[in-house]
Parts: structure tokens; sequence; C-alpha cells
């Protein structure tokens, strides 16, 4: 394998993990606007409580693809000593606060209903 093939395949990964992880942090706000559109608006139980569902799986997925991007920078600051992902890298912490807040959110809304 040659040395260009093994840094596009790099560059390629941390791409994609960053995609998912905005992909991510995007659909867990569209889920929660419209799990509160349905409070407003009377949706039925079992529509709400696949909303809140869908709000917890998307903040697990959340977390995990933060942390692998977090990784990612961490590992390649350790090899240049760039500070840029050092600053990428506190984004992804930011992230998987935002994600585990998430989680906690939806579980906590799920038992406080009794659902």
């Amino acid at each position: 394998m040659s040395a260009k093939s093994s840094a596009l395949k790099e560059k390629f990964l941390y791409i994609l993990v960053n995609r998912l992880a905005i992909f991510f942090f995007l659909m867990c706000f569209l889920s929660l606007f419209l799990y509160i559109a349905g409070t407003i608006q009377d949706f039925t139980d079992s529509t709400q409580l696949f909303l809140l569902n869908l709000y917890f799986i998307l903040g697990l997925f959340l977390i995990i693809a933060s942390v692998s991007g977090l990784f990612l920078d961490l590992n390649r600051y350790s090899r240049t000593r760039k500070k840029r992902y050092l600053m990428r890298a506190g984004g992804y912490v930011f992230l998987v606060v935002f994600g585990a807040v998430t989680v906690l959110a939806a579980s906590a809304i799920t038992a406080i209903s009794g659902l």
C-alpha cells in the first residue's frame, strides 16, 4: 500500500467522523423540536414515545461519533502538534457533553412520564 493511499484513507476517515457527528447533532435538535411541537399540538402517546426514543438513540450515536472524532483529533495532534486539532478536539468534547445531556434528558422524561 502506498503512502498516498494510506493518507487518503485517513483523510476520508476524519471527514466521515466529522460529518457523522454534525449529522447526529442536527438530528438531535430536529427530534427534540418535533417532540416539543408534538407536546404542544397533542400528538398521540405512541408518536411522542417514538420521538423520545429516537432522541435517546441519536444522543447515543452522537456520543459514539464524537468520542471517535475526539480520539482521532488527539491522535493527529500528538503526531503534528498543530493547535487546530486540539481546538477541534475541544469541539468534540462539547458534542460528547451535549450527547450525554441528550441521553439523560430523554431518560428523565421517559421516567417522569411513566412510559
